[in-house]
């Protein structure tokens, strides 16, 4: 469902982007991730929907959901960079590979966006998780 040139999107938002394009799926990320939302067949220029990506497309959405339904009710996810796993992921990846490059906790953290504490921490998983030594206790 999603192109190779489209970020890396939950499946609403990918089948948003099939409707109405990529920008209005991150739009409506952006405006209202994390949200429950309810999609109306009838749009008014108030809308949250046609506020956040325009009267076309909010009306190809719309159909598109709606399909002889007065409203819809829809679970918004964040978007491709929006959720906490995400997040975690991206930090760990940076520290992994300014680790890999021999760099200090200071560089590590600056590199991750993350505090001293955490490169520090982390380097310690990394050494705990990668040695051949038997646990005593």
């Amino acid at each position: 469902m999603t192109r190779p040139s489209w970020p890396e999107l939950p499946a609403l938002l990918a089948e948003i982007a099939e409707v109405a394009g990529v920008d209005a799926a991150l739009a409506i990320a952006e405006a209202k991730g994390g949200q429950q939302v309810f999609v109306v067949s009838r749009l008014r220029p108030d809308n949250w929907l046609v506020k956040a990506v325009g009267q076309a497309k909010a009306e190809a959405i719309s159909e598109h959901f709606c399909s002889g339904r007065y409203r819809q009710k829809l679970d918004i996810p964040f978007g491709p960079k929006g959720s906490y796993l995400a997040e975690r992921r991206r930090i760990a990846r940076a520290l992994a590979e300014a680790q890999s490059q021999g760099a200090s906790a200071n560089e590590m953290a600056q590199a991750a966006g993350v505090t001293n504490r955490s490169a520090r921490r982390f380097r310690a998983k990394q050494r705990q998780h990668n040695s051949n030594q038997f646990k005593l206790l």
